[in-house]
């Protein structure tokens, strides 16, 4: 089971791709701070082929994919690919495993403001509001 995921900086909340106006995506930041800030969420990040790939180790991995380019350019977008670990393929996600994927992707979103949108669906993936009484993490909706 597989997801795909972009990550997008807007001026407005939107519910979907298809929502989005010509010019409402703001960049994301230069490639170098992106990276940075990737670095951050995901420490053992690994950009020896180009894009980063961080592995879990157990249950997924998450691929960050950047485009090539100067470290000072501004970029507009990345897409997170989860993969499920081929060790693992003949089962499904476990709910912790969907809580810590969960928390992952928080953890790349939240302190930038980005937004994430599930590519299976195009529709913004919103995340569990900590503060609300009864909290408890939010499964991603993983698409086959």
């Amino acid at each position: 089971m597989d997801a795909d995921f972009l990550v997008l900086k807007l001026q407005d909340h939107v519910g979907s791709l298809t929502e989005l106006a010509n010019g409402e995506s703001l960049p994301l930041g230069s490639r170098a701070a992106v990276r940075k800030a990737l670095e951050n969420a995901l420490p053992s990040i690994d950009w020896s082929a180009g894009s980063g790939l961080w592995w879990n180790g157990e249950a997924f991995s998450i691929e960050a994919v950047v485009s090539e380019g100067p470290d000072e350019e501004a970029l507009h977008s990345v897409t997170l690919k989860v993969r499920l670990n081929p060790a693992m393929s003949a089962g499904s996600w476990l709910r912790s495993d969907e809580a810590e994927l969960e928390g992952f992707l928080l953890a790349v979103c939240d302190p930038q403001g980005w937004s994430l949108f599930e590519l299976g669906t195009g529709l913004v993936h919103e995340f569990a509001d900590e503060t609300e009484p009864g909290f408890s993490p939010r499964t991603a909706r993983l698409v086959n």
